[in-house]
């Protein structure tokens, strides 16, 4: 059995309001694929397998412990 940690990153975009959710090998692609079949989506999105959606700044989430 594999470990959570070590599959790979999966992004994850979810309308608030109806619920529906698309997964992708990225979020921004998730995103645009949950906005093809629900052009008002308002999506919450999250890369699941990683800690942070994206890094802010320059410094490594690896430094951050």
């Amino acid at each position: 059995m594999v470990g959570l940690s070590r599959l790979p990153p999966v992004g994850y975009a979810n309308d608030i309001e109806t619920g529906e959710f698309e997964l992708a090998d990225d979020t921004m692609i998730a995103t645009r694929q949950l906005y093809e079949r629900l052009p008002d989506a308002q999506p919450w999105v999250v890369r699941i397998g990683y800690r942070a959606v994206r890094r802010f700044g320059v410094r490594s989430l690896k430094d951050a412990r």
